[in-house]
Parts: structure tokens; sequence; C-alpha cells
């Protein structure tokens, strides 16, 4: 480069002094990076919404936000936390006995028996994770819906079961189901506070206020749940939501 000068071999000094200044400007460029990373998680500590950063704990009060999904699973990757998190939020659950068949292991599982709108069948064992997630579903992402697309609330939650020891889509072979583990929810469909019924089935392709809240909880459901699966997805679902905390993120 021109203008540049190498310091001369016979004058190690100047050598020296050279690399001393780029130690001392690397050490400066860290010390002024992680002042700027100080700086930016202070402001956003203060002005970003808890729901969006990873590192605030997880609440059943707080809605659904960019973080929701990451500090549920690391919630409910601590049996002691995941329980807390429940508790705190108002959920009373019964522990469920630990499952062992085949290759069918269930572990951490609860049974929720009050704090959100029942599950019917109300004997759902899930474990602690999918049970929080789920948790968190009805409160932040059901319910709301319910109220913005038929102004009342769901008192009901239908399904076709947790666990079940059993590979995807029964089949003998191939992948074993998040099911056999405890770790998923197939929701068929909701009971309103005036009796109605709203079926997966049945209104998944209404395009009134029925469709509509189906989406809005299947589109809020993969905000928390690492997997999500609706009629969209393919036939097999037609009838239901899958949710689970164990697979690969997906929502469709």
């Amino acid at each position: 480069m021109a203008g540049y000068r190498v310091p001369h071999p016979d004058k190690p000094h100047i050598a020296s002094h050279a690399r001393r200044q780029t130690i001392a400007a690397r050490i400066v460029g860290v010390a002024l990076l992680w002042a700027l990373v100080g700086v930016m998680t202070f402001v956003a500590d203060r002005a970003v919404p808890r729901q969006h950063l990873p590192w605030k704990k997880l609440t059943l009060v707080d809605p659904v936000g960019a973080a929701t999904r990451v500090k549920a699973a690391r919630a409910g990757a601590d049996p002691a936390a995941c329980r807390a998190v429940l508790a705190a939020g108002g959920i009373a659950f019964a522990e469920a006995p630990a499952t062992t068949n085949d290759w069918c292991v269930v572990k951490d599982a609860v049974r929720i028996t009050s704090g959100m709108a029942p599950l019917k069948p109300a004997d759902a064992q899930m474990t602690c994770k999918q049970a929080l997630a789920v948790a968190l579903w009805e409160r932040q992402v059901v319910q709301p819906a319910a109220f913005a697309e038929l102004d009342q609330a769901v008192v009901g939650i239908d399904h076709y079961g947790s666990y079940s020891c059993r590979r995807i889509y029964g089949q003998e072979e191939g992948p074993v189901s998040e099911h056999a583990l405890a770790n998923a929810l197939d929701v068929a469909g909701f009971r309103l506070a005036d009796g109605t019924s709203i079926s997966v089935l049945s209104d998944w392709h209404d395009p009134g206020p029925k469709g509509r809240f189906l989406r809005r909880v299947r589109d809020g459901g993969c905000k928390v749940f690492l997997t999500v699966l609706s009629p969209d997805y393919n036939a097999e679902h037609a009838n239901h939501l899958h949710l689970d905390m164990g697979g690969w993120p997906k929502c469709s």
C-alpha cells in the first residue's frame, strides 16, 4: 500500500510498538462492542414487551410474542420450572404416572384439572411442556380469538387424545409419533358458552366467523407449539388440529 512502510527488521522496538497498538485497538473495539450490546439490552429490557424477550421468564399472563415458543420449550425442559409456571398462572394439575411400553416412554406427565376451558375427555395426560403450551394457547390464543370472532368464550375443548403408543399415522414402520411420548394433542373442536359447537371437520372451510376462528387458533398455535398441523396440511388432519412440542418446526 502506498505510503506504508514495514517496520525495519533492524528496529525491533518499532515492530513491538506496532503490535502493542494493534492489540490495544482490538481490546478497545471489543470493549465498545460489548458496551453497545449492554446499552441495547438495557433499552430493550425497558422498552420491548416481555413476551418478545427470550431472557424474560415465561408467564401465562403475557400475550403470545416473538419469544414465546422459545421460552415455552425452555421452561418445559425443566420439570420444576414448568410446574411453577403452570401454578403461577392458576392452572391446577395432577401428576400422571410414568409409562414405558416398548418404544413408548412417558416421563414428566401431568393432567390439567382446572384453570382453563376443560379438555374433553378430561383424562389427557401430557408432558409438562405440552400441558404448559396447551394452557398458554388456550388463554392467549383461543379465548381472544373466540371473543373477537364469536363474541363469547370457549368453555370446552374436544380432542381425540394426547397419549397413544404408536408410530406416525399408525404405520407399522417409521418414525415414532409424538403421541407415543404424550407430547401432542389432537384438537377436534370447541364448545362455546351459548352451547354452540365448532368442529374442525365441519367448519374449517366455513367463510364466516367459525372458519375465521379456527384459522386464528391454528395460526396463533404456530407461535406457541413447535408443530401445528391442520386440514391444510393433508387429508389425515381433516378433522383435527395436531399440536405438539416435540416434533420439527412446522406450521400448516
